[in-house]
């Protein structure tokens, strides 16, 4: 079979696959695209003399297109992040490209580990010209580390020519690993809208108007509410008139109340909450320091539970402040209980958890 036949063959399947997948729901779309589709052309990227620059062009182009539908991005976003593992708020996806370099791999290897002599010398002679690229792989591990490394500071690039580099680098560095897997397993059962909403969010492009202005769609970038410049952050949670609205509250104050709702069967416990419908914490510490939720053990054991509800860059920064603010209550009411804990519950506007989120863990172990 000529080359060109080969790939027009191979064209054809993947296009009659993938055509097929479309029709699908967005989370089949996936798992199919990655785990049948790929598997599907496996054998043929292992034994076929086509050339990488062709799959990249043609194979890789059809995906990509496909990707960008089923997740709803415009032409101007970055695919990068959505090729990133779970626990680094991707998808897992990786392109045609990468499974064909994960197949010649394979090929190469076999041809190098071979226990005939011969074949090992015919592995020797072909390491010359396209074949180096394949070679400096020890395993398909390695391409998949490479290919992710690789999308991981191009997404970090991209996001810092659009002024928010340390947007994915905060909440990669400042987020808790425990809860980052609960997050991909509850992320993955979010309805369409939603799902594609948060992917968009990682790679800053939703319609705000810096991007709407920056995309020719608006007579200007700023906010229309308070004319200040309307970036993610400023939605999220910058917007004065928006705070004013008790937008930010509200969002606060319905985390606060999971929580709370989730504790009102502690035992041998008394809860106060800075919620309508609870006990104000203010009963024990006053005005001037009152945190948004206490649970009093027997008397002799007070937490003293602070949440903040921002944006993923202000992770870390909440947490610290909080617990310096808190800290001249905490040693008063050393005096009083036996044991006090401060749990300091910092989460971003996506549902990630800082480092400092720990605490709510160990709470809940001891509880």
């Amino acid at each position: 079979m000529s080359d060109e036949k080969h790939q027009s063959d191979i064209c054809d399947l993947f296009n009659n696959i993938i055509s097929k997948i479309d029709e699908l729901h967005l989370h089949h779309k996936i798992l199919l695209y990655s785990r049948y589709l790929l598997s599907k052309i496996t054998w043929d990227f292992t034994i076929t003399d086509i050339s990488q620059i062709w799959v990249c062009e043609t194979l890789d182009g059809i995906a990509t297109k496909y990707i960008r539908k089923w997740l709803e991005l415009p032409i101007s976003a970055t695919l990068s992040n959505v090729y990133l593992l779970y626990n680094k708020f991707g998808l897992n996806i990786i392109l045609p490209s990468t499974k064909f370099i994960q197949c010649q791999t394979v090929s190469r290897l076999a041809l190098k580990s071979s226990i005939n002599e011969n074949i090992r010398e015919l592995w020797s002679i072909t390491s010359t010209n396209r074949n180096i690229q394949y070679d400096i792989y020890s395993n398909t591990k390695d391409v998949l580390k490479a290919f992710r490394q690789k999308n991981e500071q191009r997404l970090q690039s991209n996001l810092m020519s659009q002024g928010s580099n340390s947007f994915f680098s905060n909440i990669v560095k400042n987020s808790t690993l425990a809860f980052n897997s609960l997050w991909s397993s509850v992320h993955s059962k979010l309805p369409k809208n939603i799902f594609n909403f948060s992917l968009r969010y990682i790679n800053n492009s939703l319609p705000t108007r810096k991007n709407l202005f920056k995309w020719g769609l608006s007579s200007s970038a700023d906010c229309s509410f308070c004319f200040c410049p309307e970036s993610l952050l400023h939605v999220i949670s910058g917007c004065k008139t928006y705070l004013n609205e008790g937008r930010y509250t509200w969002r606060h104050d319905s985390v606060l109340n999971l929580i709370a709702s989730s504790l009102l069967d502690v035992g041998r416990s008394k809860m106060y909450v800075d919620l309508p419908g609870f006990i104000s914490p203010s009963v024990i510490t006053g005005d001037e320091l009152r945190p948004d939720l206490l649970l009093t053990i027997e008397n002799k054991i007070l937490y003293i539970l602070e949440l903040t509800v921002g944006f993923e860059t202000n992770l870390k920064t909440n947490s610290d402040r909080k617990h310096e603010k808190y800290l001249t209550l905490i040693t008063d009411q050393e005096n009083i209980y036996d044991e006090v804990k401060f749990v300091n519950v910092s989460i971003s506007s996506l549902g990630e958890f800082g480092e400092s989120t720990n605490t709510l863990f160990d709470m809940l172990h001891d509880l």
